[in-house]
């Protein structure tokens, strides 16, 4: 019994050395940051402007992304779309995460409308189809298309 319990104390004692060389040969290091993405500066009624200027709340990865990607045609297509009267009322910087988070869906397989609206209620919980169809069909058209 003894011999039974030495060998299985062994056989713990190595199944411990290799989770633990597993661990720390597999973790990546500390010191190494995740590089952050850029935050690009586009021509925004007559400035640069950065999208943490634009959306004072801040950028999520999706939204910097989003920016930096069709930002640089964000300030025409916003001013020159017809995006209905909604977009007159949230104004500018509201059309324009709309219009961008539309892009940012829409490059993703399989998505529609109905995603796009669910996504809009975030920011926007009184918006519906009606308010939001246009920032999904002219997005599409004009600021991303192809996408």
């Amino acid at each position: 019994m003894r011999r039974f319990a030495s060998a299985l104390l062994v056989v713990l004692a190595l199944c411990a050395v290799a989770v633990a060389l597993f661990y720390f040969t597999s973790r990546t290091p500390q010191d190494t940051a995740a590089r952050p993405m850029e935050d690009k500066a586009f021509m925004i009624d007559g400035r640069p402007m950065t999208c943490r200027e634009l959306f004072p709340p801040g950028c999520d990865f999706d939204l910097q992304y989003s920016y930096n990607r069709w930002g640089e045609r964000l300030d025409n297509f916003v001013d020159t779309s017809d995006l209905g009267p909604y977009a007159r009322d949230i104004g500018f910087a509201a059309s324009a995460k709309l219009s961008l988070q539309a892009c940012r869906l829409s490059e993703t397989s399989g998505k529609t409308i109905l995603e796009f609206v669910e996504l809009a209620r975030r920011d926007h919980p009184e918006a519906g189809s009606p308010q939001v169809f246009p920032f999904w069909n002219r997005a599409r058209q004009f600021l991303c298309p192809g996408v």
